[in-house]
């Protein structure tokens, strides 16, 4: 079994550009070059085999993408929103400042 990601990240550091267009365009040649050297293997590997080491490809293409991802500022604690001060409770206005119902 072999270990693809330091082949693919040195790929993938050499881009003249590291867009995701051109790391997929690197993750497909990795791709077809891989299937065609397995199936090119006398005696022949099983299907199990060739998919377990393209298994092992996506790993690292996965592993090599989350790399890629941008990584979140350090957290630091933002101060609560400023608290508005509570209202009063409504009251019904005192018995003597009711209106008379008739």
């Amino acid at each position: 079994m072999a270990d693809y990601y330091p082949v693919l990240s040195r790929a993938v550091a050499g881009l003249p550009a590291n867009t995701g267009e051109n790391r997929r365009a690197v993750y497909e040649r990795a791709r077809a070059a891989i299937i065609r050297q397995l199936r090119s293997i006398d005696p022949p590997l099983s299907e199990e085999d060739i998919s377990r080491e393209r298994m092992q490809l996506e790993d690292a293409i996965r592993r090599i993408e989350d790399e890629q991802q941008p990584k979140p500022a350090e957290a630091v604690a933002a101060p609560p929103p400023p608290r508005r001060p509570a209202e009063p409770p409504r009251r019904d206005p005192a018995p003597e400042a009711r209106a008379p119902q008739d």
